[in-house]
Order: C-alpha cells, then structure tokens, then sequence
C-alpha cells in the first residue's frame, strides 16, 4: 500500500476511471493532498467538469 500511495501523490494530470454514486466516470486527476493519517484525497475532473472526491484508501481497495 504504501508504494501505491507514493505513486498517487505523484499522479497529478493521470486519467482515472472509475464508478461513482452508480455513475461511471471518466477523468484526471486534478489534485492530491493528505488528510489526517496515513490516507490522501483525490480530486477528479470528469470529462463532464464534474468533481468527484476519492480517498487513496478507496482507490487501494478498488472502490470508488
């Protein structure tokens, strides 16, 4: 886990997909920040200039 939350805090502009609140996604990654812990947030442009919130933690497990 922690190799992949190392190679997130550097994936600022990667394209992600994904499935939010039963709506696919498509995006990039606009920004990456910590939170309190061990755990980074994730902010996602989707194609539609919708934002959508990830934890790295959701990402690591294959959600969101």
């Amino acid at each position: 886990m922690n190799d992949f939350m190392n190679a997130l805090w550097n994936s600022v502009g990667a394209v992600v997909t994904g499935v939010y609140n039963n709506q696919p996604f498509y995006g990039h990654i606009e920004n990456v920040r910590t939170k309190a812990g061990y755990d980074l947030s994730v902010t996602v442009k989707t194609e539609q200039d919708k934002y959508v919130l990830l934890t790295g933690s959701e990402l690591f497990n294959g959600s969101g």
